[in-house]
């Protein structure tokens, strides 16, 4: 439940108990009251039979008035007390009971309120004068007990206090608990985590008992943000790493070439009958520096974030003819085969960086294939053409494949292969022009930003196969695409 439903029910529940509480009282009362008037009506009703009892044997009221209040009171159930005056308002006789009667009464506390039950302290209080032959002859007065409506009415008092006391407890402790819950302990944990986050740490883990509401979900994105800078400051130290290899190989790659140019250049200017051989080292030099320079040109490229790809829809297979084109005139020592065999389909694709792809990883497979060795460069989006090496075939998407005959690339490389800087000789050779690992990277690079993949298979020391697929952007006009 989200967080302002909870709170609403609180408030409900919170308000209700004042209501029930009310209300309650309010029943009892009413039912207390309900009591206290069939008391009152029972007691007057009773009064009024007792005096009529009275008043009509009133000629035993001076010979025996022990006796008259004997039979007065012999058919009455209730609890009640009656005492006889005596015309003078002396008493004459009182019946057996809690209370005491006054042995005198002045007249006004005699004559007021006649045939009128009062309620007095914890007496409901009827008086009537006795008559024979139409004469007053004395008076009664009949007290019945209300101690038993009062005890009534304390309990009740007494039930309704104990019942909102525990109430309000039960509501305050249900309060207590949700905010301690909801509220208290998750952001308790939040103030201690961004204390221990601002002092270096990075792996939060978000307490399982959150709940689904909204600090649930502000717990969430707490820990998705600390997750996000740790991701960030390893991809800054990545990057940190990265450049300072990029220095480093910088210095010693540079350093090399430039070295020997200058040695060259000077022995150029003492042998002069040796000026073709040193000119060509130098070119070869220059040539070197040249494809270094352009690799750290490029792939700084890919690292900034204003780099985009100039895409436009093309046939795959003409794709495919283009970016194999040349390869056999420029490397006739080996014996390079181009096979292309593509259902009609089309790519979304920026020609001019795929054939750099496709040069790096023709470079890589000369440089490390023998001389006279094979070469194959294979296009295709047919199931059944695609090497069995490729375990999981992708439906509409084009393979590229360049492979070799070199001697191959050890497993425990193959993974590391096109991280940036890595090379699978460490020993860097400037003859053969080795660079500064960076040539596989960008590959991965532009073919990620084409929405495709780039793998290598490689069985040493059977050589190695390099292959992206790319995705196409319309369904095959034929079957047999993958």
């Amino acid at each position: 439940m989200k967080l302002r439903g909870q709170l609403n029910l609180l408030l409900i529940v919170t308000a209700l108990v004042p209501f029930v509480t009310t209300s309650l009282f309010t029943y009892q009362v009413n039912q207390a009251a309900k009591g206290q008037t069939n008391a009152y009506m029972e007691s007057l009703i009773t009064a009024k039979s007792i005096n009529k009892t009275i008043n009509h044997h009133s000629m035993e009221y001076e010979s025996s008035p022990s006796e008259l209040v004997h039979k007065a009171l012999q058919q009455s159930k209730m609890d009640v007390q009656l005492a006889l005056y005596s015309k003078d308002r002396t008493l004459l006789y009182q019946s057996e009971g809690k209370g005491t009667f006054p042995r005198h009464l002045r007249p006004a506390e005699m004559l007021s309120n006649l045939y009128e039950l009062q309620s007095q302290e914890s007496w409901y209080v009827y008086k009537e004068p006795i008559y024979l032959n139409d004469q007053i002859i004395g008076y009664s007065e009949l007290r019945f007990d209300q101690n038993k409506i009062e005890e009534e009415a304390a309990e009740i008092y007494t039930l309704t206090v104990l019942f909102f006391i525990l109430i309000s407890g039960v509501t305050l402790f249900i309060v207590h608990h949700w905010f301690n819950r909801n509220m208290i302990k998750p952001f308790g944990w939040m103030h201690k985590e961004m204390q221990e986050v601002a002092l270096g740490k990075r792996d939060v883990k978000v307490d399982a008992r959150r709940g689904k509401n909204e600090v649930g979900q502000l717990l969430d994105d707490f820990a998705l943000m600390t997750s996000q800078i740790r991701e960030t400051e390893i991809m800054r130290q990545s990057q940190e790493e990265n450049k300072r290899k990029l220095i480093a190989s910088i210095s010693h790659d540079l350093k090399t070439p430039l070295t020997s140019i200058r040695a060259y250049a000077e022995g150029m200017q003492i042998h002069s009958e040796k000026r073709d051989d040193y000119a060509k080292v130098i070119l070869s030099k220059s040539a070197y520096m040249q494809r270094l320079l352009e690799d750290l040109l490029v792939y700084s490229q890919l690292q900034a974030t204003s780099f985009h790809l100039t895409t436009k829809r093309v046939d795959a297979e003409e794709l495919a003819e283009l970016l194999f084109d040349g390869y056999k005139e420029q490397w006739q020592e080996f014996n390079m085969t181009v096979s292309i065999q593509i259902d009609p389909v089309e790519l979304n694709a920026d020609v001019d960086r795929l054939i750099q792809v496709v040069d790096n990883l023709v470079m890589n497979a000369v440089r490390y294939s023998p001389s006279g060795g094979e070469i194959k460069l294979m296009a295709t989006n047919r199931s059944d053409l695609i090497p069995a090496y490729v375990e999981e075939r992708k439906k509409g998407y084009v393979y590229f494949f360049v492979i070799d005959e070199g001697k191959g690339i050890p497993s425990g490389a193959q993974n590391k292969i096109f991280e940036s800087f890595y090379q699978v000789e460490q020993a860097r050779s400037q003859d053969n022009g080795n660079g500064v690992g960076l040539g596989l990277a960008i590959c991965r690079e532009l073919i990620l930003k084409h929405e495709g993949e780039i793998h290598v298979y490689s069985n040493p020391p059977n050589g190695s196969s390099f292959y992206f697929l790319l995705p196409s952007v319309n369904e095959a006009l034929e079957g047999g695409e993958v």
